[in-house]
């Protein structure tokens, strides 16, 4: 597993990045633990000297194994972290599947699984407060 250097902004919030992948279907794709109960779009924490738009592409393979293409920024997305307190922003983008590549996992990525999801199903299973970033869509 590699290890993250947590990057703060000036106003002491841990940033990470990630996508909102939808494909020609107009399906959502999303990460989720192996039992299916939690569902959250790819993201995760940058490495040394990568932009938010390479975190983003990095965290999408690594957590899919699709290679993508971002089409837009998205809204960010703010929360504390319910565990640590940490406070965290995640850059969030609109991206399209490109290829699919498969998957090397690491330790991390085996407790999780990648899935296809109509927009309005995806809008039930997310997490609670990402549903919103499927809005900004159009």
């Amino acid at each position: 597993m590699t290890e993250h250097i947590k990057i703060k902004n000036e106003n002491n919030e841990t940033i990470k990045a990630g996508c909102v992948v939808v494909n020609e279907n107009n399906e959502v794709l999303l990460v989720g633990d192996k039992e299916g109960k939690i569902w959250s779009f790819p993201k995760g924490h940058p490495e040394n000297g990568e932009t938010l738009e390479q975190v983003a592409l990095r965290e999408v393979k690594e957590e899919t194994g699709y290679e993508v293409e971002i089409e837009k920024r998205l809204s960010d997305l703010a929360y504390t972290h319910s565990q640590t307190g940490e406070l965290i922003r995640v850059a969030m983008f609109k991206a399209k599947p490109i290829r699919e590549s498969g998957k090397n996992l690491d330790e991390e990525e085996k407790y999780f699984q990648s899935a296809w999801f109509p927009l309005e199903k995806a809008k039930e299973i997310l997490y609670y407060n990402l549903a919103f970033l499927l809005d900004e869509l159009k």
